[in-house]
């Protein structure tokens, strides 16, 4: 009775699997009658474009040949890049705005508070200059100009300045 049972499970199985098969076939098929490839007539400049997007990775240089190819691929590829003219803001509110309000909002990590006592006391003890400097270089737990590298000397000096009462 072992053996009779094992072949049953095998043919039962086996129609399961191949069940599966032909369904999977059958969602192939249905797949691609749903969506049919797209007609290469219908914009040409479609293939244009990609070959111009995939052209400086796409290409096989070698020699001087491919690094002078190379070269004025990447030439080119910086002069395509569009250049973005941004204007400086000098204004200390902005500035402040930006990255000090986080901690001088809320006295994190013991940074004086936008307007305080504690502010005149440090402009008194440091004076403006070494404000500045500080807030430039960084001072125990804040970063040099306040985690924000683009930051000029001139937008920290404006925002320090807008800190003080």
């Amino acid at each position: 009775m072992g053996a009779q049972d094992d072949r049953a499970f095998l043919r039962q199985f086996s129609a399961v699997i191949v069940g599966f098969m032909l369904l999977t076939v059958a969602l192939i098929f249905l797949a691609r009658y749903m969506q049919p490839d797209p007609d290469p007539d219908a914009n040409p400049s479609q293939a244009i474009l990609a070959e111009q997007r995939i052209l400086p990775v796409g290409a096989v240089r070698s020699g001087e040949q491919g690094a002078a190819a190379l070269a004025e691929a990447q030439a080119a590829a910086v002069a395509a890049a569009p250049v973005v003219k941004t204007e400086l803001v000098v204004n200390g509110e902005e500035v402040y705005g930006g990255l000090c309000k986080t901690c001088h909002d809320a006295g994190v990590a013991g940074a004086p508070l936008t307007g305080s006592d504690q502010m005149v006391a440090r402009l008194e003890e440091k004076g403006l200059e070494m404000l500045v400097s500080n807030a430039i270089n960084g001072l125990n737990a804040m970063p040099p100009r306040g985690g924000n590298p683009n930051l000029t000397d001139e937008q920290i000096q404006a925002a320090v300045e807008f800190m003080l009462p």
